[in-house]
């Protein structure tokens, strides 16, 4: 019985971080360029031999094992949290007419400098400083292939292939990569994402897809977020009432069991 109360247990747990990770897109529906989180979920299988000592049943059991276990009381299997994956779907592209915004239509991530290091993002709202830089809002150059990206206060132009152009003359081309396994991409704030894997993972795109006076909006599905939501949290109170009810059910064997009668 006592261990019968981990099994809705280990399901409330999990769907807490469902209802973390809905709650998460929710609020960065209109956050530009934010890729959707989502839950993924793992058996977590009984381990009934794990309390007996060799030989297992103990030597003097005159029983087959499979007829021991169902005595040992830890048959049961549970649910966990394999993951949290990222949706990596396109968003959808918001006309700004803004030569500033810039929107990867492919797959790709702008890379910034920051004090902590190098960053990627697929925000491209951006700004000029005072002494002409590419800036992201948060005040951090955005990087070409020749470092900083300078351009005059005059008009400028960026092409499909992230070559900027001022005055007809290429100044520079928009850094923009890829990696072999974007989970290894982490979230650090500011709609920026920190890269710790292997190098050789991280691959500069040759021909990538950019389209200027653009942005690309949150890939979250509003409505399909906000109904997740509403089942997680009806499972999330079942699971609580499967818990309460096997609690009274071992406080009223505890009383009975107990009990003395005349």
């Amino acid at each position: 019985m006592v261990k019968s109360i981990y099994t809705p247990l280990s399901g409330a747990l999990a769907q807490e971080k469902v209802l973390e990770i809905l709650a998460n897109n929710l609020a960065n529906m209109n956050t530009t360029g934010f890729k959707g989180d989502q839950v993924t979920f793992k058996l977590l299988e009984a381990e009934p031999n794990k309390n007996y000592h060799d030989p297992l049943p103990p030597a003097n059991y005159k029983i087959s094992l499979d007829d021991v276990m169902p005595l040992h009381g830890n048959e049961n299997a549970y649910v966990g949290v394999s993951g949290v994956s990222r949706d990596l779907s396109q968003g959808p592209a918001v006309q700004t007419n803004n030569p500033l915004d810039l929107m990867i239509e492919s797959d790709g991530y702008f890379q910034i400098q920051t004090p902590e290091g190098t960053r990627y993002t697929r925000n491209g709202s951006f700004s000029l400083s005072s002494d002409g830089a590419l800036m992201t809002k948060a005040g951090h150059p955005v990087l070409g292939e020749k470092g900083d990206i300078f351009v005059r206060s005059g008009a400028f132009q960026v092409n499909h292939l992230g070559e900027i152009y001022q005055d007809g003359e290429l100044i520079d081309r928009l850094s923009i990569y890829k990696f072999d396994k974007d989970e290894s991409l982490e979230r650090v704030g500011d709609n920026y994402f920190f890269f710790g894997g292997d190098p050789s993972e991280a691959k500069r795109i040759a021909m990538p897809s950019v389209s200027q006076g653009s942005l690309e909006g949150s890939n979250v599905n509003a409505i399909k977020n906000l109904t997740a939501m509403i089942l997680t949290h009806r499972s999330y109170e079942a699971y609580q009432k499967a818990i309460s009810n096997y609690d009274q059910m071992m406080e009223k064997s505890s009383n009975t069991i107990g009990e003395v009668r005349a």
